[in-house]
């Protein structure tokens, strides 16, 4: 009897095992060295995938503050030279795109966040200066004419598009407020506006200048920006595998600054409006020294 179920057994297990064989045919056509050819399958350099900055991706929202705990607040103005070591990854790539177009530099990140009308560019008034920074709109035509672009138009001379270096951006203009909550007793700082800075060598008249003059294409507002700032990546030149966004930067402070204006009775000048030469970099010193010592002065007892 167990002979049988033996014998019984194994002729099912051959005949189970010649229909497997018979589905899934071994492919002998591939000669001696040479590789089968996988047309399904598209290599890639990374060993792991990427989850950490998404196109879902939120900004941390700000937290909500209340006048009545503003004890203290002040006005800074601040540059960001993007010759500056650390301040590369604000500067790279110099035209287009890397990385598939997944990395911009700030200023083309800027550029496209303008072109899909996410972002608001502002007309920065040289008369005002940031005195009101968001009182008029601007748009892509008036940003490359003022930025020296080339313009390119259509055959019935309607603007189609311009070809525009972004070498010769080579500075960050930001305004923003410091201010102590006695609520959380903290000095917290908020970034109000932003604006790429480039110089032109020459006048409306194309004579060239006795020194490169600064001029700004356009203002934006940082809040509006934070959500195209973090979904979209920044290279790490510490370490490849800690992605970081746009947002992230400028909200942990990794970038280098000099700041070059704060708000006074004056009309909210400029250093150098008052002082020349290296007195320029010790005001600016005394008035983030100044900073400090607040901070430290309210939490002294």
């Amino acid at each position: 009897m167990k002979a049988r179920r033996y014998i019984f057994g194994t002729a099912i297990l051959a005949i189970f095992t010649l229909s497997l064989s018979a589905q899934n045919p071994v492919n002998t056509s591939v000669t001696p060295g040479n590789a089968p050819v996988i047309t399904a399958y598209t290599p890639s350099t990374d060993v792991y995938k990427s989850e950490t900055i998404i196109p879902e991706k939120k900004p941390v929202p700000y937290s909500y503050i209340r006048e009545s705990d503003v004890m203290w607040a002040k006005d800074v103005w601040r540059t960001i030279d993007l010759r500056q070591r650390q301040n590369m990854p604000l500067r790279y790539p110099l035209e287009g795109t890397m990385s598939d177009g997944e990395r911009y530099s700030l200023f083309g990140l800027l550029m496209e966040g303008i072109k899909t009308e996410e972002i608001t560019p502002y007309e920065f008034n040289v008369i005002t200066s940031w005195k009101d920074p968001f009182s008029v709109v601007t748009n892509l035509e008036d940003i490359y004419r003022r930025s020296g672009g080339d313009t390119i138009y259509d055959n019935d001379g309607n603007f189609e598009s311009v070809q525009q270096g972004m070498t010769n951006i080579l500075q960050i203009q930001i305004q923003e407020m410091w201010f102590f909550d006695k609520q959380t007793s903290t000095m917290n700082v908020r970034i109000v506006a932003i604006a790429p800075v480039f110089y032109s060598f020459y006048d409306e008249f194309n004579q060239p200048l006795p020194s490169p003059r600064p001029m700004i294409p356009f203002v934006v507002h940082f809040p509006q920006c934070r959500r195209l700032f973090a979904t979209h990546s920044v290279y790490n030149p510490n370490n490849d595998a800690q992605s970081m966004s746009f947002d992230d930067l400028f909200m942990q402070r990794r970038f280098s600054s000099t700041i070059i204006a704060e708000s006074n009775v004056f009309g909210n000048r400029m250093l150098t409006d008052y002082k020349l030469g290296q007195d320029v970099l010790l005001e600016a010193e005394r008035i983030k020294n100044d900073l400090f010592i607040m901070e430290h002065d309210l939490w002294e007892y």
